[in-house]
């Protein structure tokens, strides 16, 4: 018998929430509107997290990634509770995806073996969502525990997303909110000199920030 899953609130509402000229206008819309759907912010730049899921976000351009992890049937199961919820939600969003329909079987559907697993695809008010999963896998030295991905970005956001802007970047520094420079902080491709300053701002949550961001490259350059 598949597992009743009930998914969290801050689940739930981020999926009403989903609007190109809301929740993905900006990075203060951004902020706000993971806040207001009940996730509550990490000292990660963009990262948030609600009843152990988590989210990484980024502002240019916006988009969100909702991350969990766990035993297969439990993040299969909440993978189809996400389906379900969208397919309920039918004159909001439409499904549009090549690979298999994989949103009507059971968490032990012996297809989730033998098909090529892809995403699922929504589109809708000018945001797109997309859903994958998969079962544990090798990694490295370890194992990649099976885990689900749920994705909400913007439809006009190119595929190979936004190019670097390092104008932009050292402007945010300067000129940009709070909430501007600490995502500026977890911008990929972020310049040494701009991230020196972000680690002197004037707000503690952009400076602890900025410290874990240089922990992390610490941590990456030695390999």
């Amino acid at each position: 018998m598949d597992p009743v899953t009930v998914l969290p609130p801050a689940v739930l509402a981020l999926l009403d929430a989903a609007d190109a000229d809301t929740l993905l206008r900006d990075a203060e819309a951004l902020a706000e509107g993971l806040t207001d759907a009940g996730w509550t912010p990490e000292v990660e730049s963009g990262r948030f997290a609600a009843d152990g899921w988590d989210v990484v976000s980024s502002a240019w351009a916006p988009d969100i990634s909702v991350f969990l992890d766990g035993d297969v049937r439990v993040v299969r199961g909440a993978a189809l509770a996400i389906a379900s919820a969208l397919a309920n939600r039918g004159d909001r969003w439409t499904l549009d995806t090549e690979g298999p329909d994989w949103s009507t079987w059971s968490v032990d559907d012996p297809r989730w073996q033998t098909d090529e697993i892809d995403w699922l695809l929504w589109s809708g008010r000018g945001a797109v969502i997309s859903l994958f999963t998969a079962p544990e896998m090798p990694a490295g030295p370890g194992v990649l525990p099976a885990h689900l991905q749920l994705a909400i970005s913007r439809a006009d956001t190119p595929d190979e997303g936004l190019p670097r802007d390092d104008a932009r970047d050292r402007r945010v520094a300067v000129e940009g909110s709070v909430v501007g420079r600490w995502y500026l902080v977890g911008s990929e491709g972020l310049p040494d000199d701009v991230l020196a300053r972000l680690e002197a701002d004037d707000d503690g949550r952009v400076r602890a920030a900025a410290a874990s961001e240089r922990i992390m490259r610490a941590g990456s350059s030695r390999g």
